[in-house]
């Protein structure tokens, strides 16, 4: 399944033990197990068309903003289980979890399907409102099953547009019509593979017209960092590993080792390595390393050349950065899914940029360089392009997260314009 929307896994971010979702108001029955992870059929954001609206063919302009209505259908889903929502655009770090019980909240379902295991929920404009929903909103989206047993999250995105591939003509004010992008949608009420059921199911036709996301987003602050990383060798011990890497190459052959294995290559290969014109020398080096066998250097070694333990990859002795730090500037659950970063150097001019995955709600951007006092700029804008409010800060690597205390480089102070301007103002 999935219609346009978002349909992607969230594994990993949401598993909790089973005790900690129960609800004190499900009636247990010693069912620990949990329900399948939702699949999504569409997560769809629109406006229903004026009464007289018909399917017509040619291009449409851009829709206007609303929150009426929605439409969500989704699959896998167990008879009767409650669908829990959390709203990563109101928190980027929110998760089904204790922390951030009050802002789980559920959805009602407007049609079931009990063959298919399909369910549907149709929220009117009253019911956006109650539930702070609004277009191109990114959720997680759950099951929880009578017994408190919940699924794993999948990522919703509530798309506004990308659903419509029909033209209509909607009638407007005053007479004649309008073009727009719609389509027809059909919504599921009531029950359906439920013979003899009350609730009989029936399929609702509506027409809806595209709708636009003009919500800004948000960026938790205290989840942005920055920090100078890596195992910078100093040039006594770049020195020693590249004569070991030499020798290694000669030996053995470029690729990742312990000291443990070349030890072991090493007293194998004693008696004719120590003798050979060709191989003496580089056997001498590459046995003083490993019998002197400094911990600390070989860890560091192993490190920088993105090994783990002492393992060695000396086929990555002079990559980039090996000799010295990484500048990272890192959002941790920062920023809703979906979202385009960038973060700018401003004393070098340097820009970075990231487009977060559909399920992404960090990144971490590398500066080619970075040092105190560095004014670092963030700017960001969502799926629909709409810009979140920047944040700056200053770089300092003695503080926690690198961030310099009450140091704002976007506190910018301007001097005023006091001539009379001759032509019309361009926005900035």
């Amino acid at each position: 399944m999935g219609i346009n929307g978002i349909s992607r896994p969230y594994v990993g971010q949401n598993s909790v033990d089973i005790n900690s979702v129960k609800q004190a108001c499900d009636k247990k029955s010693g069912d620990v197990t949990s329900p399948a992870t939702p699949t999504l059929g569409r997560a769809w954001a629109f406006e229903l068309t004026a009464d007289g609206s018909v399917i017509a063919p040619p291009p449409p302009p851009r829709g206007q903003p609303g929150r009426d209505p929605l439409v969500i259908e989704l699959g896998q889903i167990e008879v009767g289980t409650r669908i829990e929502l959390i709203s990563l655009s109101d928190n980027p770090k929110a998760e089904f979890d204790a922390d951030h019980k009050a802002e789980i909240f559920a959805l009602p379902l407007s049609g079931y399907n009990v063959a298919g295991r399909t369910a549907t929920i149709a929220l009117n404009e009253e019911q956006m409102k109650e539930k702070g929903i609004g277009a191109g909103e990114r959720f997680l989206l759950r099951q929880v099953d009578k017994d408190g047993n919940a699924s794993e999250a999948i990522h919703i995105h509530l798309d506004p547009r990308g659903w419509a591939n029909t033209q209509i003509d909607e009638p407007v004010a005053g007479g004649g019509t309008q073009r727009v992008a719609g389509r027809t949608i059909d919504i599921a009420v009531g029950v359906f593979g439920l013979p003899g059921s009350d609730q009989k199911g029936t399929m609702e036709r509506v027409l809806g017209k595209v709708t636009t996301d003009v919500t800004a987003p948000i960026l938790l602050e205290g989840n942005v960092s920055a920090l100078l990383r890596g195992h910078a060798l100093n040039p006594k011990e770049l020195e020693n590993a590249r004569e070991i890497v030499a020798a290694i190459n000669t030996l053995i052959g470029s690729g990742s080792s312990t000291s443990a294995e070349l030890d072991a290559q090493l007293t194998q290969n004693k008696a004719s390595w120590e003798t050979h014109a060709q191989y003496g020398a580089p056997f001498k080096v590459l046995a003083e390393a490993v019998s002197s066998k400094n911990e600390k250097a070989w860890t560091k070694l192993s490190e920088a050349t993105g090994g783990t333990g002492d393992a060695v990859n000396f086929s990555k002795i002079s990559a980039a950065g090996f000799t010295g730090l990484e500048a990272i500037v890192k959002l941790d659950k920062a920023l809703e899914p979906g979202t385009k970063v960038q973060v700018q150097n401003s004393r070098t001019g340097e820009v970075q940029v990231a487009q977060l995955n559909d399920t992404a709600r960090g990144a971490e951007l590398k500066l080619q360089a970075l040092v105190d006092g560095d004014p670092l700029v963030i700017t960001y804008t969502d799926a629909a392009n709409n810009p979140g409010k920047p944040y700056g800060f200053r770089f300092d690597s003695k503080a926690k997260d690198g961030k310099a205390a009450k140091s704002n480089p976007l506190d910018i102070r301007l001097g005023g314009f006091n001539f009379k301007p001759t032509v019309a103002p361009t926005g900035g």
